[in-house]
C-alpha cells in the first residue's frame, strides 16, 4: 500500500482538532502518518494533539512559531516519511473511506493530483445543504476558471509538492499551488463524490466573497496568466462561484 503522511496545519484550532483527529485514524485505509504542524497557537491545540499522539502513535505534534498556513503545510511535507501527502486542515473532517477511494483512483488513473467534492458544514458541524463539486479530471485551463480543488480532499504525490511548495498566504496559496503543478505536467484526477466535510466560517479567506475574488484575481497574476486571459478567465470563475454552490 502507498506510504500516506496526512499533513494538519493548525492554528487555534482547539475546538475542532479532536474531531479531526479522529476522522484520519478511522480511514479504512491507514495512513502511515498523522503530522500537526501546531503553528503557534496560543490555546489548547498542541496539548489536545499530544494527548492523541499519546493514543495513536501515528500521530505527531509539531510545534513552530506562527509563520502561516503555507509554511506549516511545506514544513509538513519536509518532515513526512511518506511518499504521498493528503492534506486535511484541522477544522475539516473526511469519511472513513476517503483514502482508501483516492488510492484505488491513483492505481487506476496514474494520477499525482487527487481531489474529491466537499460537504459543506457550519461552525457546529451541521450540514449546510451545499456542496463544494468537483470535476473527474482537471487540467491547467479548465482549473483557470476556477479553483474546483478543495484543498482538505488532496492527495499528492511528495515530488511534487517538493518541487513547488506552497507560497504566498495573502492570495489563495492552495490554488496557486494546484496551478503550478499542473503547467507542470502533473496529472490530476477526481471523485465527484463529498468525502470530506468543508467547515464555512465567516472569518476564513473563503467567507468574504468580495475578498475572495480579489485574491482570486491576483494568484493568476502569480499563476504568470497574461492580463486579457486573466480577465477571461475572472469572467469564468465568477460564473463559476454561482454555479459551484449547490
Amino acid at each position: 500500500m502507498p506510504r500516506v503522511s496526512v499533513v494538519i496545519p493548525a492554528y487555534n484550532g482547539e475546538a475542532y482538532l479532536e474531531a479531526c483527529l479522529a476522522s484520519v485514524c478511522a480511514q479504512t485505509a491507514p495512513p502511515l502518518e498523522v503530522l500537526v504542524i501546531d503553528d503557534g497557537s496560543t490555546d489548547r491545540t498542541a496539548a489536545i494533539a499530544q494527548a492523541f499522539a499519546a493514543r495513536d502513535g501515528r500521530v505527531r505534534c509539531i510545534r513552530q512559531e506562527n509563520t502561516g498556513v503555507s509554511a506549516a503545510r511545506n514544513r509538513g511535507v519536509a518532515e513526512a516519511a511518506g511518499d504521498w501527502i493528503a492534506f486535511l486542515d484541522g477544522d475539516d473532517l473526511w469519511l472513513p473511506e476517503k483514502l482508501e477511494r483516492q488510492l484505488a483512483l491513483q492505481e487506476a488513473t496514474g494520477a499525482d493530483l487527487l481531489y474529491t467534492a466537499a460537504a459543506c458544514i457550519d461552525e457546529n458541524g451541521e450540514p449546510t445543504g451545499r456542496t463544494l463539486t468537483s470535476a473527474a479530471s482537471v487540467t491547467f485551463e479548465t482549473l483557470l476558471r476556477g479553483n474546483k480543488i478543495v484543498s482538505s480532499s488532496v492527495l499528492v504525490r511528495r515530488t511534487w509538492l517538493e518541487r513547488f511548495p506552497m507560497e504566498h498566504d495573502e492570495l489563495h496559496e492552495d490554488y496557486l499551488c494546484w496551478l503550478r503543478l499542473l503547467q507542470n505536467g502533473c496529472k490530476a484526477a477526481g471523485i465527484p463524490e463529498p468525502l470530506v466535510q468543508y467547515r464555512v466560517s465567516a472569518g476564513s479567506k473563503s467567507g468574504n466573497k468580495l475578498h475572495s475574488a480579489q485574491m482570486t484575481w491576483e494568484t493568476l497574476r502569480a499563476a504568470g496568466v497574461p492580463f486579457c486571459k486573466r480577465c477571461a478567465c475572472f469572467a469564468a470563475y465568477a460564473v463559476h462561484g454561482l454555479r459551484r454552490y449547490l
